[in-house]
């Protein structure tokens, strides 16, 4: 507030024409309009801009998030059909091993009876007591034992493939992670800067007239003195 001893010069032309007054603030605002800027970060990508407000460094953390969040979505997207498949293929490898240790079990019984058969055979054949029947049941034990073989042996095959089958699989999942965590990496760092011109219709003009300079009048001698408020730069 000025002081109540204040004392104000008078307008002169042209300050003292309002419409005059009204065409300046027109042009004034063309002004804006044509010389006017703002430069912002934008990050297209992930949809993330910054005005002067927000620092560098702020934008960035502000990507970095951005791009953690929607990196952690796609990779658990991306793996949660890898697991289902490595989940039902270790289900098969287990019942492939407890059937692998059945089919070694039943080889070693009938490796014995086998055994059994033909030396109960070499007996027979020195005691000159030798059967056709029990010739039938040798080579009968002969083939459960040769079935029982092949049982083994195939369960051997099929787990050795569900392992390899297991090693894809992680290597897919682990390749998958790596490639998306890769790509939102650079997305993250994608940030460019762009200038920013003002439309007319979004400038607004609060205020607009002449303002009164202060100044002292300083009485030194016979000499008077306006000396500025405010100093000067």
């Amino acid at each position: 507030m000025p002081a109540a001893s204040a004392r104000f010069s008078a307008l002169d032309a042209p300050l003292n024409d309002g419409r005059l007054m009204t065409a300046l603030q027109k042009d004034f605002t063309d002004w804006v309009f044509r010389n006017l800027s703002a430069t912002a970060r934008v990050n297209t990508t992930l949809k993330v801009y910054g005005g002067s407000d927000v620092s560098q460094a702020e934008f960035i953390k502000i990507c970095e998030d951005k791009a953690r969040e929607g990196r952690e979505a796609e990779i658990a997207k991306k793996t949660a059909q890898i697991d289902r498949q490595i989940k039902t293929l270790e289900d098969k490898l287990a019942r492939e091993e407890r059937e692998l240790r059945e089919d070694e079990s039943d080889l070693q019984h009938r490796k014995w009876e086998e055994m059994g058969t033909h030396a109960e055979n070499v007996l027979d054949m020195f005691s000159g007591s030798r059967s056709r029947r029990k010739l039938s049941s040798s080579l009968t034990k002969r083939r459960l034992t040769e079935n029982a073989k092949a049982d083994v042996e195939e369960s051997v095959g099929v787990i050795a493939q569900y392992k390899q089958q297991l090693i894809d699989l992680q290597q897919q999942r682990q390749a998958a992670s790596a490639e998306i965590d890769d790509r939102w990496n650079r997305v993250a760092n994608e940030i460019t800067e762009v200038t920013i011109n003002p439309k007319k219709t979004d400038i607004f003009v609060n205020l607009f007239g002449a303002a009164w300079m202060p100044y002292y009048i300083v009485q030194s001698d016979a000499e008077t003195l306006e000396l500025p408020a405010f100093g000067s730069e």
